[in-house]
This record gives C-alpha cells, sequence and structure tokens, in this order.
C-alpha cells in the first residue's frame, strides 16, 4: 500500500514508467503537476519529467481597451512565430506535508523501476 500523503497520488504504472499527480494547493485543476519517473535501461538513467499547463497571458496593465489587448496578442503570436519558443513561467503552490509526499513519491516510484527491472 501506498505511504503517499494528500494532495498526492499515482495515476498510472507502465512497464518501465511511474505517473504521480500532485494537487496545487490554489484549488484550481488547470494548475495541478503531473510528474512521470521513466526508467531508461540503455543509459542506466531515470528521467524525471514534469508535464504542466502553462498559461500565457497578453493582458497587461489596466488598459481594458479591446483594440490595445488585440494588438498585444498578435505581438506576442509574432514572437512565438518568429523565433519558435517563448518564455514562460508558473507557480505551483505546496504544503509542507504536500512537500513530503512529494518526496515519497519519488522514493516509491525509483523503488517500483527498480523492482520492474529486477523481474526481468
Amino acid at each position: 500500500m501506498s505511504e503517499i500523503s494528500k494532495n498526492v497520488m499515482q495515476l498510472h504504472e507502465f512497464e518501465g514508467s511511474v505517473w504521480y499527480r500532485l494537487v496545487c494547493q490554489c484549488g484550481s485543476p488547470r494548475c495541478d503537476l503531473t510528474i512521470e519517473l521513466e526508467n531508461d535501461r540503455d543509459v542506466s538513467s531515470v528521467y524525471l519529467n514534469f508535464y504542466k499547463h502553462l498559461a500565457w497571458s497578453s493582458y497587461w496593465g489596466d488598459d481594458n481597451k479591446w483594440y490595445k489587448n488585440f494588438w498585444l496578442r498578435i505581438k506576442c503570436s509574432l514572437r512565438v512565430l518568429f523565433t519558435g519558443y517563448v518564455k514562460v513561467e508558473e507557480s505551483f503552490l505546496m504544503q509542507e506535508e504536500q512537500i513530503d509526499g512529494f518526496i515519497q513519491a519519488l522514493k516509491e516510484g525509483r523503488e517500483k523501476l527498480e523492482g520492474q527491472e529486477q523481474c526481468k
């Protein structure tokens, strides 16, 4: 049985990978974080992948004029089109007990991957 605390849960377990979900303390499911521990036996490495929806807003300032907001969206879209990337950042809120659960999920995932390796 899993010892992972509240707001951290195991989602899936496949051959060579284990998936967990961490719930953001803000309460919105759009802010949740999914982590994957993936075992690459070829190079004896474990990949730690993070999956999160990132929001990019082009509405800056307190000006609510529609044409200014529209122009900012076009400008931001052109930046992505011509540079090929965009820089974004997103925060994720965790309480102390959830940090312990996150650590436990990492340990448990590593143990599960090691157990799968021994069975082969």
